[in-house]
């Protein structure tokens, strides 16, 4: 009753220009939503962390946010989402989000513009959600990480060539999530998800980006450093794990 969603692509000179989707983005049935909950408890015995990928497009709904997050809180789970901002007040006591700038302003209600916006904006969406932390993608301008009673953690983008952004915010919350389940802090695992998604806008198309790519990219950093604007060196745990 419902058709896969269809995305085209089109590509230019090795760079997507534009991309066209053909979709169904109504809300899913009833008896689909209990089904798709039933299959989700019963699997979280088996997990460490739980990723909420709310792309607007109808599974993502209220009713299967409020069950799943209070199961999954009960059972003391990793919570990420990536977020929307339609469903911002169902995100709250999630371990942490990872929204982009667009959706972080539209959510907090402040244009990031600066510096000072910029943690207004952080800070503002960390203490309404009640979270850990928030880690904002920021393109080109890397990411900044907002963790309650801790300052502002920018980090600066490592990808040296941009090619392709398809799945890049998914890459940041996959590996940020499977780095905090393995037991990183909030800030390595920031940095790591960064370093992987550095790594997959520098292949043509939807990439992935292998542990032994992340290693190679952070032994560089940690060899040569990062020339940016905005001093930032990963810290020796990473290495050290």
């Amino acid at each position: 009753s419902r058709p896969t969603i269809d995305k085209t692509r089109i590509i230019a000179h090795h760079q997507q220009v534009v991309r066209i989707d053909k979709e169904s983005d109504a809300v899913l049935d009833n008896k689909i939503i209990t089904k798709l909950l039933t299959i989700a408890k019963r699997q979280l015995k088996d997990v460490d962390g739980v990723i909420i990928e709310d792309y607007g497009k109808g599974l993502i709904v209220p009713r299967l946010l409020k069950d799943l997050l209070s199961h999954a809180k009960s059972k003391k789970k990793i919570i990420t989402v990536d977020p929307k901002q339609e469903h911002f007040g169902f995100y709250r006591g999630v371990t942490a989000i990872t929204p982009n700038r667009k959706e972080a302003e539209e959510a907090s209600g402040v244009r990031i513009k600066n510096e000072a916006s910029l943690k207004k904006a952080g800070y503002k969406l960390l203490k309404r959600l009640k979270s850990e932390g928030v880690l904002i993608t920021l393109g080109e301008d890397g990411m900044a990480l907002f963790q309650k009673g801790a300052s502002i953690i920018h980090i600066p983008t490592v990808a040296q060539e941009v090619y392709d952004v398809s799945g890049a915010g998914d890459t940041v919350i996959a590996i940020f999530t499977l780095a905090r389940s393995c037991g990183a802090s909030m800030t390595d695992a920031a940095h790591i998800a960064n370093v992987a998604a550095g790594i997959v806008v520098g292949k043509v198309g939807i990439a992935v980006c292998s542990i032994d790519d992340i290693r190679r990219q952070l032994n560089q950093i940690r060899r040569y450093g990062l020339k940016t604007k905005k001093s930032y060196y990963p810290t020796d745990s990473i290495f050290a794990k």
